[in-house]
């Protein structure tokens, strides 16, 4: 399932690839070790998973960032990048 577009991504020194995930309507929690697939502009498919969950101040206040797994960097991650969910874990509001 698409679960939204990279907004921007950025390095985070000793820890690797940092991305910032536009905004979505899909309710759903994400935890490090889950699975997602990222499909670039140009068409290239990367399969990973998340490494760490964070919150990251930029000049829109704060958001959630989401740490990628080594070897992964920024110019892996072009803005722009779709970010699709394998194994997601919805959750219905009552």
């Amino acid at each position: 399932m698409l679960w939204t577009k990279v907004e921007t991504s950025f390095s985070v020194g000793g820890r690797g690839c940092a991305i910032i995930p536009g905004a979505s309507n899909v309710d759903f929690r994400i935890r490090a070790g889950n699975s997602i697939q990222l499909r670039t502009p140009e068409g290239r498919v990367l399969d990973t998973c998340i490494g760490a969950v964070e919150f990251a101040k930029t000049v829109d206040g704060t958001r959630l960032a989401i740490v990628l797994p080594s070897p992964l960097t920024r110019s892996d991650v072009p803005d722009g990048t779709e970010i699709w969910l394998v194994q997601q874990q919805t959750t219905e509001r009552r």
